[in-house]
């Protein structure tokens, strides 16, 4: 309490999402339900002119992002011509997106829905529905489709490698938490959801679906333990 109570004294609006969130809806800024913004200390979404900029619902910033609705280059034309000439534009960024760790939206960008933007890009144009964009200039290299299919292609394999990676280096037997992203691949559906894919679903901000489909699909593995000795992990002589 006295730390949370600090923090808002010291980072005021900054102090986490929900002040973030709130303060720019009170400069004037359209912003959606379900949205989080992770870090917001290390986050600069440019409210100069914050009835140019709209940002939908479950959209999620990750930390050093910058939005920007404007920029100062009308100082050097001033210095040139004497005149005066503004940079504003709009910005939109639609429904269910999420924006990479430091990467940079210019002023006049369209994000549609169901985009995933890379850590690191500078977005300078329009992002289309259902896409994946990444890089400088920010390019879309996949459709939101094509990355469902490569990542369950590869997701067995991943979850293994965070598993032995664990186990080798930590020297414990991985549990939920640690392997909460893969949860749906060997979690009993007989049994309640577990605490750590219940958060997940929840944050999504899709619990219902989330809920269905871990329901209706059946599980590769039957439980953690036979899910850890497809990973040649010796679960008998160890104690968790």
């Amino acid at each position: 309490m006295i730390k949370d109570t600090l923090k808002k004294l010291i980072f005021r609006e900054k102090s986490d999402s929900n002040a973030y969130i709130h303060f720019l809806r009170k400069k004037g800024v359209k912003i959606g339900e379900g949205c989080t913004i992770f870090y917001p200390r290390g986050t600069n979404i440019d409210y100069q002119n914050p009835q140019m900029l709209t940002i939908g619902n479950y959209v999620r910033i990750a930390d050093g992002v910058r939005i920007l609705t404007h920029d100062y280059s009308l100082s050097v034309l001033a210095h040139v011509k004497g005149d005066i000439v503004g940079s504003v534009k709009p910005v939109t960024i639609q429904d269910n997106v999420f924006i990479g760790m430091n990467a940079i939206i210019l002023a006049g960008v369209t994000v549609g829905r169901n985009v995933i933007i890379g850590a690191g890009s500078i977005v300078t144009k329009d992002c289309e529905d259902n896409s994946v964009y990444a890089g400088n200039p920010a390019r879309k290299i996949c459709t939101l489709e094509e990355l469902y299919n490569k990542r369950k292609k590869k997701e067995i394999e991943d979850a293994k490698r965070v598993a032995i990676q664990y186990y080798d280096r930590v020297g414990l037997l991985p549990d939920e938490a640690v392997l909460r992203e893969y949860l749906m691949l060997f979690s009993d559906r007989k049994m309640k959801i577990p605490n750590e894919l219940d958060k997940l679903m929840l944050d999504t901000g899709e619990y219902k679906k989330t809920k269905k489909f871990f329901y209706n699909v059946t599980p590769q593995f039957e439980n953690l333990d036979d899910f850890l000795r497809s990973c040649n992990i010796n679960i008998e002589t160890e104690n968790r």
